[in-house]
């Protein structure tokens, strides 16, 4: 099996690992809310959550995408 990175698929592959980060962190930041986390582990996770976001919409050539939490 041969895999290749890069080229004209690159964007495909920034946008899968783009996602996988943004799901990533809002089940981070949902598992914590739910779990009563400290209030400065919340805020991280959120900033990461819009983060993750920004990173997202960039890849996919967009100027924001939404996420519900």
């Amino acid at each position: 099996m041969s895999m290749r990175i890069g080229g004209s698929g690159d964007t495909r592959w920034g946008s899968h690992i783009a996602q996988i980060h943004l799901t990533t962190d809002w089940q981070r930041l949902a598992t914590d809310l739910a779990a009563g986390a400290d209030n400065r582990v919340i805020a991280a996770d959120k900033a990461a959550v819009v983060e993750s976001r920004q990173d997202y919409a960039k890849v996919r050539g967009c100027n924001r995408f939404d996420v519900t939490v």
